[in-house]
Parts: structure tokens; sequence; C-alpha cells
């Protein structure tokens, strides 16, 4: 059986210990940390402030370049620093990059290592908690979208999502659009496939792994919910099919 509903911040969501993203633990109960939504023993964040933390992957704009390196705007309120010393790209101010997080400091300045420059293309801006959705269990998601419209499309934890010139790019946006309006939906790699079908695009979802019971999480340890697996874009960039 099925069971969803709306939790705001600071409302229990069980009377047990689950170690989940997005949740606090208190004298043995679990409560929401933003607003979600509850579906039998999964938590989905419908709002998430986006924090920084190393090993993310970001998308981001140059905002100035000075002798040590480049500011970067990356959708926090800290710009992100590459440092010109361990680059091997010369950027300019304006020109998109794409890169990981190497550090944050105690006040959330971040420093942005493996930066590459981003082909001219569309920014956009989502909300940080319909990333997830957006990529997708192994980058299924992001798989679709791509081979639905022929795009290049790189998406940061930070909520920047540059996409590509090449390919439809209008179908891209508009589908993206859609995955963002419908993120807290059942079977949506599914639904998202037949919309691109729908509107142009062609693409074939793989078939679904058989799901396996859920194992016990040991104390101190975070298991991802449903949806909420962690980015792991560390493809390199080929600028010529961009």
């Amino acid at each position: 059986m099925n069971i969803e509903k709306i939790v705001v911040p600071g409302e229990m969501i069980w009377e047990q210990e689950m170690r989940v993203p997005n949740t606090v633990v208190e004298d043995g109960k679990t409560y929401a940390a933003v607003m979600g939504m509850v579906r039998d023993d999964k938590f989905i964040p419908l709002e998430l402030v986006y924090k920084a933390k190393p090993g993310d992957n970001v998308v981001g704009v140059v905002t100035d370049v000075r002798h040590a390196g480049y500011s970067v705007d990356i959708n926090l309120a800290h710009d992100g620093f590459i440092s010109s010393k361990f680059s091997r790209v010369t950027f300019k101010q304006g020109d998109l990059i794409y890169g990981r997080i190497k550090f944050v400091d105690e006040v959330g300045a971040v420093d942005i290592t493996d930066a590459k420059r981003l082909p001219t293309g569309k920014l956009l801006s989502v909300p940080a908690s319909k990333v997830p959705r957006l990529i997708g269990k192994r980058s299924s998601m992001l798989n679709v979208l791509r081979d639905g419209t022929g795009c290049s499309i790189f998406v940061g934890n930070n909520g920047y999502v540059w996409v590509g010139g090449k390919g439809n790019l209008q179908l891209a946006l508009k589908t993206i659009d859609f995955i963002i309006k419908h993120a807290h939906t059942r079977g949506l790699t599914d639904a998202v496939a037949k919309y691109l079908n729908e509107n142009g695009g062609n693409v074939v979802v793989p078939p679904r792994e058989e799901a396996k019971p859920p194992e016990a999480t040991a104390p101190g340890e975070i298991e991802a919910p449903a949806g909420e697996e962690v980015i792991e874009e560390k493809e390199e960039l080929d600028i010529e099919k961009m």
C-alpha cells in the first residue's frame, strides 16, 4: 500500500530512528529537516538549499579574472575559486565551466578543481531538490534526456545545468521543465521517455533492474532514499562533439 504525505520542517516523520538525508533524529524519532513528501519508508525533499561539499560537481560562470585565479558564480552566497596555479586551462570572464569541488572552508568559500570550459550553450538554474531526479539512478534520467534530444547536458549539484547548442535544444529545455514539474511522481523516467517520443525525440528506456529488499542501515550510516542518488558525473568532456 502506497501512502503519501506532505510534511514540513520539524514535523515528525517516523517514530523510530531512520538515517536518511534531509532528516534529523532526536530521542529515537525522525523529523523532517526540509519540506518533503513521505512515501512509505522514503522521504523525498520538495525544498532544499544546496550546501557545497567536496566531491560535488558544479556548473558555473567565471565572474572575475585575477592573477591568482578565477572567481566563479556557482549559485551560492560565496563565489567558487579556480586557482590558476593548479589549472591547465585559461579562462576569461563569462566562460561557462564544469568542475569538481575540492575544498569548502568554514565560511562556505569553495575551491574548484578539474575545471573545464564548456562551449556556448544554454545555462539553466533548477531547484537543488530536483537535481537528483534530473540525473536519476546511475544517471538513467540524464542519459534518456541526452539520447532523446541529441544534446550534450551537464548537471551540477549546485543547481546549474548546461545544455549544448547541438541537437534539439528546445525539446531539451521543455523536457527539463517537465521533469522539474513532475519530480515527485512515480515512474518518471518512463513518463519522460514517452514525452520525448511524443514531441519529436527518439529514445528507448532500458529495462529496470529487479528491486532488491532494503538492507538494514548501521548506526551512523546514511542510506539515500529512492530518487536521491548522488551525482557521479566523472566523464571527460569531448568539446568537438558539443
